[in-house]
């Protein structure tokens, strides 16, 4: 980088600095250059001076904070501050200097709002308002509008070569009315989406409002038995000459057998060495004798 000076600033008839990135150490210079008359081209980016650290606005004497401007419907470019303007152009001696409209349509002033559509790609907004003096400095917002990717786009290579020429002549007397009172609408201003992405949350619906009568919200057609889809009359679709048609009577299942009565299984079915252990239990032996009374055993 090498110094400004006031010698090297008369030799030069437009000066143009796109998105400085360090402080100005002669700032005043480039005031008298403009007192002068000199051309002077200040192209800015989004972020403006607090973001890249540099002092342009002492020479731009504060135009305020720079907001980012993005378009707020998707349309031919991919990114959001790609914004595409079609009816940007406030004064109409731009639109005729760029060679879109004669002197017959000048007073059409739609025709010259719409007549150029240009890029506005990574941009900056500026207030503008009205100078104490007459300077000839031309404030862009965009460092990307003028470069290689998007002169070729739109209408950018026209707006480039409109400014230069009002820049380095006078040939160009810009509609002293639609610089005094421009037809300027406000800022529509939109919420941060990078953040608001961070945080997702969940869209509620509305209720619907209840109806008079409550009854009518039951549906009691969800749930219920019916032969709607039975045709009424049996058809038959077999030849009679070969098949009969018949009817079966109903086959319905029998009734399963009552359950047993709770009952002493061991006492009913015994088996021979239980009975007869039963039985001898129920004998005494006479006088330690060894008497076997033999009973009848007809069971066994």
């Amino acid at each position: 980088k090498w110094l400004l000076t006031s010698e090297k600033l008369q030799a030069v008839k437009l000066w143009i600095t796109a998105g400085p990135r360090e402080k100005f150490t002669a700032a005043e210079l480039l005031k008298q250059r403009l007192d002068s008359g000199g051309g002077l081209l200040v192209m800015l980016r989004e972020g403006g001076e607090l973001k890249y650290d540099t002092n342009i606005n002492f020479l731009l004497e504060e135009l305020g904070k720079y907001y980012a401007v993005i378009r707020n419907v998707y349309h031919k470019y991919f990114h959001p501050k790609e914004a595409l303007v079609s009816s940007g152009v406030l004064n109409r001696e731009i639109s005729r200097a760029a060679g879109l409209i004669d002197e017959e349509n000048t007073g059409n002033d739609l025709q010259c709002l719409r007549a150029l559509t240009f890029v506005y790609p990574y941009g900056a907004t500026l207030n503008v308002m009205k100078p104490t003096g007459f300077f000839c400095l031309a404030v862009l917002g965009s460092c990307h509008m003028f470069s290689d990717q998007y002169l070729d786009k739109e209408e950018n290579s026209r707006i480039m070569d409109v400014v230069f020429q009002w820049l380095t002549a006078d040939s160009i007397p810009l509609n002293q009315t639609d610089a005094e009172d421009p037809e300027i609408t406000d800022y529509t201003m939109l919420p941060d989406t990078g953040s608001l992405s961070e945080r997702l949350r969940v869209c509620l619906r509305e209720a619907d409002e209840n109806p008079p009568d409550f009854t009518s919200l039951f549906d009691m057609s969800l749930l219920k038995l019916h032969t709607n889809a039975l045709p009424s009359v049996l058809e038959q679709e077999l030849p009679p000459a070969l098949f009969c048609v018949q009817v079966l009577q109903p086959a319905f299942r029998d009734l399963p057998p009552p359950k047993p009565d709770l009952s002493d299984l061991d006492e009913t079915f015994p088996s021979e060495k239980v009975r007869l252990a039963q039985l001898s239990n129920k004998c005494e032996f006479l006088d330690g004798s060894n008497t076997v009374i033999v009973s009848s055993l007809s069971g066994f």
